[in-house]
């Protein structure tokens, strides 16, 4: 016998089955170029891997992940990163536009990346590599086959600019604390300090990696050495600088256009909005959502867009030209929340409400810790507001985005008062009247759960994926310029704050653990290695702690191929649903 249902008669499971299905699916842009024809050519997910892909043909067919391509002038060929299973090790190949063919640049034991080509000698390169140590930054002789390190600083290479004439590269030297820009002339072979004003950072590469930051009008970059917040300014060669735009926003990935305006990217609650400086007055290019991977090219602004509908398409000027993101499903758009803290500062949030009375509430605490939760496309947290969860996502002190002051607020207290602001959304939640409250989080958002349900008792379950355990242990066995962060983060290594490192470490609480626990893992993971995790779960098993320990043999640092995405995500929703 058969049986026709209608969407509404379907069971809850297959409702859901079929609501994760269709986000797990949209994977959006993974970089992109444009030929001197015209044509764009990008890196699209089709059956389990990226490839390079133009609006009417897929280009290549490969193993491994094909992404970020940039188009080789002179060369009349395209250079690719490729990545195998989530591992982060890149390699630089180059394809043929004609016939897909690939042939390798560097192939490698070592992280390969941000490569761009010398804007005079089409057969150079210049990338960033953690070949030798940290990251720094090389330059490659495409014909020969030389690789030369370029850079000196202790500080790991974030990104870099060359010069107009390809004589120069001005980088930037740090990640979020202290960072300076340094200048190499590659005549002279020499690497010199450039703008390094004290307590405060100097940038031009954040979620991008210095594209289009020098021109003949001088170095567009970032500085919050005067009013506490990054701001536009310019510098010359000899570095020399004013301030071009002001005003008590964080901006990010300053780059020229070719008319000799600036394009910038500023914060704005949980919107990365896109703006355009010109003359002395801003416009605004892409409003809402979060927006990256920008580049300007012979007067058009491309880049990449998500929004909490959107997994990365790629926009022109305010207009989509590449619809690989947008999902076919309802989606909440959540709304700008502030909330109290335990010590009266106000914290800011995304708060995501179903149609529905909520029956339980979660906390999703974003990675970083210097991050922040962006209006994009969180597939897990929709789908928990689809299954009827409302989901508070703060901001909490640490993140970014509310200026220098409020990013380094967790300095050296890592899992102290950045927890105590999650602890305080919890009950903010609760006096919204939800009387089971859980929490959810990757990376640093994965150590935060730990620490919420094991150095706290506020909350009734929780969910960490890839998560700090130990934090001596992730500074040593994590690539070594996450290491380096992290141990500047903390204000010390292990020998000289070992009482830090073992308070705040969700391991030195295990015992403490006695609620219910999903712990999720790629096996691949170079930043938060499998073994952190494995230090976690025998003690769960040990104690009959109620607990499932979901591991991905194919993925890095979090969930990114569909079959893999539908496990994770339902496997996430249905664990939350049978505790409440």
């Amino acid at each position: 016998m058969t049986t026709t249902e209608t969407p509404d008669e379907r069971r809850p499971d297959e409702q859901l089955e079929n609501y994760v299905e269709t986000l797990a699916d949209a994977h959006g842009v993974s970089g992109y170029t444009r030929t001197p024809d015209g044509t764009l050519i990008y890196a699209a997910y089709e059956d389990g891997t990226y490839d390079l892909w133009t609006p009417n043909d897929q280009l290549t067919d490969a193993t491994g992940d094909i992404t970020s391509p940039e188009w080789l002038q002179g060369r009349e060929s395209v250079l690719i990163y490729r990545d195998e299973n989530g591992a982060e090790q890149f390699d630089l190949l180059e394809v043929d536009p004609e016939t897909g063919s690939i042939m390798p640049l560097l192939d490698d034991e070592f992280l390969n990346f941000k490569a761009r080509q010398h804007p005079t000698n089409p057969n150079q390169l210049a990338f960033v590599s953690n070949r030798d140590r940290s990251l720094d930054l090389y330059t490659l002789h495409l014909d020969e086959g030389t690789v030369t390190k370029r850079s000196e600083a202790d500080e790991p290479v974030m990104g870099y600019a060359w010069s107009p004439d390809g004589q120069r590269l001005v980088y930037q030297a740090g990640t979020f604390e202290d960072s300076s820009l340094r200048l190499v002339d590659l005549d002279l072979g020499r690497d010199d300090a450039f703008i390094d004003e004290p307590d405060s950072e100097q940038s031009f590469a954040f979620t991008d990696d210095g594209y289009g930051a020098w021109s003949e009008n001088g170095i567009v970059f970032t500085t919050n050495h005067e009013t506490g917040y990054r701001e536009l300014a310019v510098a010359d060669g000899d570095g020399d600088y004013d301030l071009r735009y002001a005003n008590h926003r964080d901006k990010y990935d300053p780059q020229w256009t070719t008319d000799g305006d600036i394009v910038f990217l500023e914060a704005r609650g949980g919107d990365r909005r896109l703006c355009v400086l010109s003359d002395g007055d801003v416009t605004t290019v892409e409003q809402t959502g979060m927006n990256m991977d920008v580049k300007a090219i012979d007067g058009d602004i491309y880049y990449k867009h998500w929004s909490p509908a959107t997994a990365g398409d790629l926009r022109r000027d305010g207009t989509t030209v590449v619809k690989e993101g947008r999902v076919d499903v309802q989606t909440v758009v959540p709304d700008e929340v502030t909330y109290e803290s335990f010590d009266g500062r106000d914290i800011a949030a995304r708060l995501y409400t179903p149609e529905d009375e909520p029956h339980a509430a979660i906390i999703k605490a974003h990675g970083g810790p210097e991050a922040q939760h962006y209006n994009r496309l969180d597939m897990v947290t929709q789908t928990l507001v689809h299954a009827g969860f409302e989901v508070l996502a703060p901001d909490f002190r640490g993140s970014l985005g509310y200026g220098r002051a409020f990013r380094k607020a967790s300095d050296a207290d890592l899992g102290g008062d950045d927890l105590t602001d999650v602890v305080a959304g919890a009950e903010y939640l609760r006096d919204r009247g939800r009387t089971q409250v859980g929490i959810l989080g990757g990376s640093y958002g994965g150590y935060m759960a730990l620490m919420g349900v094991g150095a706290t008792d506020a909350f009734d379950m929780g969910a960490s994926v890839c998560g700090v355990v130990n934090w001596e242990t992730t500074v040593e066995d994590a690539r070594q310029y996450l290491g380096d962060v992290l141990i500047r983060k903390l204000g010390g290594t292990p020998e000289e704050k070992p009482d830090l490192y073992e308070e705040r470490s969700p391991i030195s609480h295990v015992d403490d653990i006695d609620v219910p626990l999903l712990v999720v893992q790629g096996a691949n993971d170079p930043r938060v290695p499998e073994s952190e995790a494995e230090q976690l779960v025998p003690s769960l098993t040990d104690r009959d702690i109620d607990h499932e320990y979901l591991l991905f043999e194919d993925e890095g640092h979090g969930v990114e191929r569909t079959e893999n995405r539908i496990e994770y995500i339902t496997r996430t929703v249905e664990f939350f649903q049978s505790h409440t």
